[in-house]
């Protein structure tokens, strides 16, 4: 593939920002990208009435998902077999509809397979893969149940999405390593291309009082946040002045003294919050990436992570921020004094951490290393051969409307 690629990007959503950084840089480097969304016919309100949509299709997909994750169905409702075949045949029925037909398709994520089977040739582009999320343990001391499980049918149809792929580009080496050992994909159809931070201001002013700890994340619980709350009232034993601020859940416990609950952020807020901030600290005890790191490296903020996954990638211990095992407060007490203690050393961190994303962890730099690895795919390999039959059994879809 030479000159400008004829892209079709496959989303589910803005997917933490990623489907339109993606989609900025790639048209910024002179591609034609065009947006299809996969989901919509399992939403459950109309989107311009806002009413309960109530159709078949809906109906069963909630009855489904409630069978197979009780009350955890609405975090849950894109994750059955029924849903996976539903997104599929949408986003085949979109793709066969475009004019001209692009080179190539790009999907974000193996939540379904670009069309029943793929009629054109595809490559995806992941951060987390379901093998490796089985494999996180249950924290039920800070409130994190087992991780749920997909079932066999949906294994089947992850596998054959990933085995189907001309390519799949991942965010880690953690990640490509799962392609390999658990889906048996072979290497040399791996690209590790990394994730990009979401924010870059042109200047990264330390505007904070040297004692303010900044936690950034939707989900509270699955990235630490009591954990946190418990190593902060620990902190404060010897740091009476200390403070936290919480940014991004809707919701969160009871807080100690000088801990605040700013709720929902807007992206464009994020740079305002990290300048304010001494430290940024996400404990997460589950993380497919953690782009909220490079966010904070990207605004001279030293960072304070857990060793899981692939945040060992983002954050250099010692060097970036500092590293301590997951689900451990005492641990995460002392890394965070280790930071109050030490104002020049924690400065210099986060001036390094700066440097390593305007070097390459910006979304621009993403799409170079993914431009790069879709090349190597050939000349004219764009309109040619189908994408593998699908290996299980399809739900049977509805028709669309």
């Amino acid at each position: 593939m030479q000159g400008k690629l004829s892209l079709a990007y496959v989303h589910y959503g803005a997917q933490s920002g990623v489907t339109g950084a993606v989609t900025r840089a790639l048209a910024a480097r002179g591609h034609d990208v065009r947006l299809v969304a996969a989901t919509g016919d399992l939403d459950l309100r109309d989107p311009v009435t806002r009413l309960p949509r109530v159709r078949v299709p809906v109906l069963k997909h909630l009855a489904l998902s409630a069978a197979r994750y009780g009350r955890l169905w609405y975090q849950h409702r894109w994750n059955t077999e029924y849903a996976f075949d539903l997104h599929s045949a949408r986003a085949g029925r979109a793709l066969a509809a475009l004019r001209p037909a692009p080179d190539l398709v790009l999907q974000n994520g193996a939540l379904l397979s670009p069309g029943l089977p793929p009629r054109l040739p595809y490559v995806l582009l992941v951060d987390h893969t379901r093998a490796l999320g089985m494999r996180s343990p249950p924290w039920p001391q800070h409130g994190l149940a087992a991780p749920a499980d997909y079932g066999p049918g949906w294994r089947a149809r992850e596998e054959a999405v990933y085995r189907g792929a001309r390519l799949v580009a991942c965010f880690s080496e953690h990640v490509a390593g799962s392609l390999v050992e658990d889906y048996g994909v072979k290497r040399d159809r791996i690209a590790v291309v990394g994730g990009g931070a979401n924010v870059f201001p042109a200047e990264a002013p330390r505007l904070d009082d040297g004692r303010t700890i900044l936690f950034v994340g939707k989900d509270f619980v699955r990235k630490g946040g009591p954990v946190l709350l418990d190593a902060f009232r620990r902190l404060r034993r010897a740091h009476p002045k200390a403070r936290l601020l919480i940014a991004g859940p809707r919701r969160v416990p009871a807080l100690p003294e000088n801990a605040a609950h700013l709720g929902p952020v807007e992206p464009d807020e994020l740079a305002g919050l990290f300048a304010q901030a001494t430290v940024f600290c996400l404990p997460t005890l589950r993380e497919p990436y953690g782009l909220a790191y490079l966010d904070a490296m990207a605004c001279g903020l030293p960072c304070v992570g857990t060793q899981l996954e692939a945040v060992p990638e983002i954050v250099e211990d010692g060097v970036t921020g500092l590293l301590v095992p997951p689900g451990d407060p005492v641990a995460l007490c002392a890394a965070l004094a280790e930071l109050l203690d030490d104002p020049a050393g924690a400065r210099e961190m986060g001036a390094r951490g700066r440097e390593r994303v305007a070097a390459g962890r910006r979304w621009e730099h993403v799409a170079e290393r993914l431009e790069a690895a879709l090349r190597t795919l050939g000349a004219g390999s764009g309109r040619v051969g189908a994408g593998r039959s699908p290996r299980w059994r399809a739900e049977p879809a509805p028709p669309p409307g």
